[in-house]
């Protein structure tokens, strides 16, 4: 074989290894979750978890999520994650029909890799409901209800 060919075929299977969005960026996305305070429990509306803030949970690309933050005297946070198209992925998607038609990008748009979630982090500030109750009965009292 002619280094010419042996170079054409090497440039073209590093072009056809990275053109599957697939394969380059893969089907799952690791998120972040952070709290203040730390040590609350992660739970996604599709079933991941972890136990312990902080944490990375590796998650689908293809759905949006809710992710429900809580921690036990505290405030329980509800933060949505959206799955939305990427230009690295669409990119990946046309490589893909190029080199491998239909079936390839179908495959790709299938299997999730040409989407992103957004945030990739989050991070929440959770309030103690101890201090939530208090507050509360002062203003009750300062309304003179209880006042004869």
């Amino acid at each position: 074989m002619s280094l010419k060919i042996k170079l054409l075929f090497f440039v073209f299977s590093i072009f056809f290894i990275q053109s599957c969005a697939t394969s380059y960026q893969g089907t799952e996305q690791t998120v972040t979750f952070k709290s203040h305070p730390n040590g609350a429990f992660v739970k996604t509306s599709h079933g991941y978890s972890c136990s312990i803030t902080p944490c990375k949970i590796k998650l689908p690309r293809n759905k949006s999520f809710e992710a429900k933050i809580s921690k036990p005297g505290f405030t329980t946070e509800i933060i949505n994650v959206k799955s939305a198209p990427n230009g690295s992925g669409a990119v990946g998607v046309v490589s893909s029909a190029l080199i491998g038609g239909v079936i390839a990008s179908g495959y790709d748009i299938y299997k999730g890799s040409i989407f992103e979630l957004t945030p990739t982090e989050i991070n929440v500030k959770m309030q103690s409901t101890n201090a939530l109750v208090l507050e509360e009965i002062r203003s009750i009292s300062n309304m003179g209800l209880f006042n004869n």
